[in-house]
């Protein structure tokens, strides 16, 4: 009899790419410490249930190296080894081995896209005059910081665009999700592009 596996939210290559760049990350801040469960699903954006299995099989494979607690599965701490900054750092064999997802393999082509819907969308918000020309140029504006190269994107400056533009539909029943479904988009966008 076939055994189905438990339904995971995100794919286990998205998974392990994002813990092995959030230890890359780490280690090139402090390569001697070792991140709690706890600090790992904080740093990588995983949840606990898919931190476990994926963080078993990178140890598995010598990408990582745990250390183990009284706890088993879950693990007292971890580090990326030599064998996943060599990895993470030869980019096509990482892209190879742990797929860009959607957002990060999309990158620029996606972003003329998500502008013009968060203008169509900011278009016919229900908000009046001068309510609405400020959300047009805050639209404008992060329009104009996105085309910039992304290495130069600065992301507080993005970041701060998207709160004000949510700041417009508090107390609104339903929502910035109702009136604009293009800022979350465009916001988890640019938290997977800031990953990589």
């Amino acid at each position: 009899m076939e055994t189905v596996p438990e339904k995971s939210v995100h794919n286990p290559k998205s998974v392990r790419r994002k813990l092995l760049l959030a230890l890359y990350n780490r280690y090139l801040k402090d390569p001697l410490e070792m991140l709690t469960p706890d600090e790992v699903i904080t740093e990588s954006c995983v949840s606990r249930d898919d931190l476990i299995a994926n963080i078993h099989y990178l140890n598995d494979r010598g990408l990582v190296e745990l250390m183990m607690g009284y706890n088993p599965p879950l693990f007292a701490a971890v580090r990326i080894t030599a064998n996943g900054i060599d990895l993470v750092e030869n980019q096509f064999e990482f892209n190879l081995r742990f797929p860009p997802d959607e957002f990060e393999g999309e990158t620029v082509a996606s972003i003329p896209y998500l502008c013009e819907r968060l203008v169509e969308e900011a278009d016919f918000a229900p908000l009046d005059g001068e309510e609405r020309r400020a959300l047009l140029r805050e639209v404008q504006f992060l329009r104009d910081e996105l085309a910039r190269p992304a290495l130069r994107w600065r992301r507080h400056v993005l970041a701060t665009v998207l709160e004000w533009m949510e700041s417009h539909f508090v107390g609104f029943e339903r929502g910035v999700e109702e009136y604009l479904p293009s800022l979350s988009k465009m916001r988890l966008f640019l938290q997977h592009n800031s990953e990589s």
